[in-house]
């Protein structure tokens, strides 16, 4: 994915080449966890949990062309589990992994073009289990992520955003000689660009010439 967005900037500065100045940037960032908790036989409980902010923040500028890229994106994973009982076995696994790239580019000078792309991959696994035993288990796990562009030049403005919240949430519980099994999965993304290759200068405003 990373590398595809790369490749994507790589191609726009080719087609721009004939620009006078250009500005371009990457970012990403990589999310993977794992929270599991289990209890075994006796009395007893186990809970645990995970949470995981990330943030990245861009502002490139060319004052001699006139023309800014701007970009941001964040996200946010948070797991919880618990598990009690008496005898037997509960317990809860929760993996999540959140990945998310963007870049842009900007070319100054006559033609003013601009490019951009995001991407955005949530994947989430939830299972719970009991067997045997009395008792139950319970969990739950979710993902909020953003990401904005904006890419400026004096013959225009170009946005981007795309935003996805993810949550899942799962339980079991039992008496004696009962055996349960939950198991959630949940896969989202998001993809988008845009290019805009500009052109030669727009005519002045003014009334339409006569006729001779």
């Amino acid at each position: 994915m990373f590398r595809r967005l790369l490749l994507f900037v790589a191609v726009v500065l080719l087609l721009c080449s004939n620009a006078f100045a250009a500005i371009g940037q990457v970012q990403g960032f990589s999310i993977d966890a794992v929270n599991e908790v289990m209890r075994i036989g006796g009395v007893g409980s186990a809970e645990g949990g995970n949470m995981v902010t990330v943030g990245h923040a861009q502002e490139a500028y060319d004052a001699c062309c006139g023309s800014a890229a701007i970009q941001e994106e964040t996200a946010i994973l948070t797991q919880s589990a618990s598990a009690v009982g008496v005898g037997g076995v509960t317990g809860v696994v929760e993996e999540a992994s959140v990945d998310g790239s963007q870049g842009q580019h900007v070319a100054g000078g006559r033609f003013g073009s601009r490019a951009a792309g995001q991407s955005l991959d949530v994947n989430l696994d939830t299972t719970a289990y009991k067997a045997g035993g009395i008792g139950g288990a319970v969990g739950a796990q979710g993902v909020v992520g953003a990401q904005n562009q904006m890419e400026v030049t004096p013959r225009g403005i170009s946005a981007g955003s795309q935003f996805v919240g993810v949550a899942q949430f799962v339980a079991v519980g039992g008496g004696p000689c009962s055996g349960v099994v939950v198991n959630n999965t949940a896969d989202v993304t998001l993809s988008q660009g845009h290019v805009v290759m500009g052109g030669p200068p727009c005519p002045a405003p003014g009334p339409p010439p006569c006729d001779p």
